[in-house]
């Protein structure tokens, strides 16, 4: 019994930990008004972040990102119809799609990254390294359980 109830206090600390970033973030896009969504903030800063050629495949966003095909396939579009992203098709036989960041794209994430960087540090106060690390190694052990036991990878 406490066994599962440490599961269940787990899982609910996650995800309201996940709620409550979500909100704090999306409050400040809106007091900002910046000019793309929290979403597409995710997608531009996955491409410049995870990549020092600041392109990759349509498909890789996805798995980084933990979106469908179509979810991703809809942002990019939206991106690029901003002029934010370009698809580059990576002729191999097959139409698969490098993406890559505009300098506009740039521009925009490098205005948005810094106030971004405040919230995650006002609700990282007073956490050492030590701790972080210790948390994020055990989420990573907990995503790949569940990987690895559902076949649903991130």
């Amino acid at each position: 019994m406490l066994n599962q109830l440490k599961r269940t206090s787990i899982s609910n600390g996650i995800v309201s930990c996940a709620t409550l970033i979500k909100v704090l973030t999306l409050r400040c896009f809106r007091k900002y008004q910046f000019e793309i969504t929290l979403e597409q903030f995710v997608l531009l800063d996955a491409l410049l972040d995870n990549n020092e050629s600041k392109n990759l495949y349509q498909r890789q966003l996805g798995i980084l990102l933990g979106k469908d095909r179509a979810n991703i396939a809809r942002l990019i579009g939206i991106l690029e119809r901003k002029g934010l992203v370009e698809k580059n098709i990576d002729s191999n036989g097959r139409q698969i799609n490098r993406i890559s960041v505009t300098k506009r794209g740039v521009e925009i994430r490098n205005k948005i990254y810094p106030i971004i960087s405040e919230i995650r540090k006002s609700y990282l106060y007073n956490i050492d390294y030590d701790e972080l690390k210790k948390c994020l190694d055990t989420l990573n052990k907990i995503k790949d359980n569940i990987s690895m036991n559902t076949k649903l990878k991130i």
